[in-house]
């Protein structure tokens, strides 16, 4: 790709970017939050017009008008957000538009999709709903719609945002192996540790623009981190709290899963004024159940669920906002936003009611766009206005404005599930340090991530759940690495 530049409006995506990737390597693209690297990828697939670019795939110049065309000349991509259709079972999620003809023989194309599952050292239950699957399970079955399009040029888009550190680790390995047949595999992400170890060349873009592209045996984390945000970087440094009284406690908790089984069982938590405690876990232990049944959508089977001496057990998610608790959901798009309204009415999402959004009955409009512009603002947003659609946004942008938004009004506790989903370096070190200064002021907070080792380097302290258990780590080992992950997968 050549001289590609792209505007939306007054902002400039990409100004004259150039970008060259390998067959029979992983090649990384980072850059931080709106830097153009999605909308760059987008027009490499023909989701985008650029305003001017060449493109040549194989010294072949190509220009794609959909789509439809770029996959048809072997370029497949897995956005940020699965497009699995939950109702579909896996094979028909697999074919959907790219049937082999317009009478489908599904034993026919069960035979294929085995054999290419075989292929990756995947297993999928073919006649199952999607619904089904856990992330890393939707991430294989993309992956494995790519080889049913028998693309060759592979772009993923922050592909492990979703995944634990074994099933990121399984997704490279993937990967690598796609790469060793002769696919050409272009990883966006943010994870700078990925990048050095399982990448082969990578490329930084800031602003819009081309910043470098090397080997990635000629670089390090520090680099890299520098080179994407145009300054160097300081290391975080963990502060531990002093542990004052309990604010949240969960004893004997017992939620039912959606397949009607106890997802969590007899759990015992508690959170204390001031602290950040971390949730470690394999994807599909509980962390969902148990998040949804603090927030108040989920009902307990047993056991009872306390913030500040109030008795939450059965008390509707309204009155536990009233009370404080501010979430950052997992899926922004499912329960944080509504795409198509605009920044200012997003804002006052989940705090409609609260003052300096309304009067009484009635909506504050001032008040309400002065708390959208403080928090876009807070966590530096990227924006075209504030009556821009949240479309609009690039995805690391769109979670820099809900965790801004949770932690915007009377803020108690925060429960947060991966809350540095598709965040760069900057924006991951904003919405820490802002969670850590609540907690400061006397609030506590819930964290819950895939990411162990950001777990580690951010939380006073860590628990475990796995099959539904929550399980604490012995004394001084709280944020142990090698304990922790023990306990995630049961071992003692």
């Amino acid at each position: 790709m050549h001289g590609v530049s792209q505007t939306f409006g007054s902002v400039r995506a990409l100004q004259e970017v150039d970008f060259v990737a390998s067959s029979r390597a992983i090649h990384a693209l980072v850059g931080e939050n709106g830097a153009g690297k999605t909308t760059l990828m987008r027009i490499l697939y023909g989701g985008l017009q650029p305003d001017s670019a060449e493109i040549t795939i194989d010294g072949s110049p190509v220009h794609f008008r959909t789509s439809a065309e770029a996959i048809r000349a072997g370029i497949g991509m897995v956005s940020q957000h699965y497009s699995i259709i939950s109702e579909l079972t896996c094979l028909e999620n697999l074919m959907l538009g790219a049937e082999p003809s317009w009478a489908l023989n599904k034993a026919a194309a069960e035979r294929r999709a085995s054999e290419l599952a075989r292929q990756m050292g995947y297993s999928f239950e073919w006649k199952a709903p999607a619904a089904d699957l856990s992330p890393a399970g939707k991430q294989k079955l993309e992956i494995l719609k790519l080889l049913w399009r028998k693309a060759k040029i592979m772009i993923l888009d922050e592909p492990t945002a979703m995944l634990s550190p074994g099933d990121s680790d399984a997704l490279f390995a993937s990967l690598k192996q796609l790469a060793e047949q002769g696919a050409t595999v272009i990883v966006v992400t943010h994870r700078l540790p990925e990048v050095v170890e399982h990448c082969e060349t990578v490329t930084v873009l800031r602003a819009g623009k081309l910043v470098a592209s090397k080997a990635v045996r000629d670089t390090n984390l520090m680099e890299l981190a520098e080179l994407i945000v145009g300054h160097s970087v300081a290391t975080s440094s963990y502060e531990a709290l002093e542990r004052r009284e309990t604010l949240f406690r969960a004893t004997g908790l017992t939620v039912k899963g959606y397949r009607g089984d106890d997802a969590v069982k007899a759990a015992d938590l508690e959170i204390a004024e001031g602290e950040v405690v971390g949730l470690a876990g394999v994807d599909g232990n509980g962390q969902r159940e148990l998040f949804q049944a603090i927030v108040g959508r989920a009902k307990v089977k047993a056991g009872s669920i306390s913030f500040a001496g109030s008795d939450w057990t059965k008390r509707p998610p309204s009155e536990r906002l009233a009370d404080g608790l501010r979430l950052i959901p997992e899926d922004r798009h499912a329960e944080g936003v509504i795409d198509d309204w605009s920044l200012t009415e997003n804002a006052a999402l989940g705090l409609q009611r609260r003052h300096g959004f309304a009067r009484g009955p009635l909506i504050d409009q001032k008040g309400r766009w002065a708390a959208a512009q403080h928090i876009a603002d807070r966590f530096r947003t990227k924006h075209g206005g504030l009556n821009a659609p949240m479309k609009s946004l690039s995805g690391g942008n769109q979670q820099r404005f809900v965790a801004a938004r949770a932690l915007e009004s009377e803020t108690r506790f925060i429960i947060a599930f991966q809350p540095t989903r598709g965040l760069d370096i900057d924006g991951t070190a904003l919405v820490y340090g802002a969670i850590r200064e609540e907690c400061r002021k006397g609030a506590c907070a819930l964290i819950v991530s895939f990411d162990l080792d950001e777990l580690i380097e951010q939380c006073d302290r860590i628990v475990a759940i796995c099959n539904g258990s929550v399980v604490q780590p012995g004394s001084g080992l709280e944020r142990d690495r090698a304990a922790i992950g023990r306990l995630m997968v049961g071992a003692t």
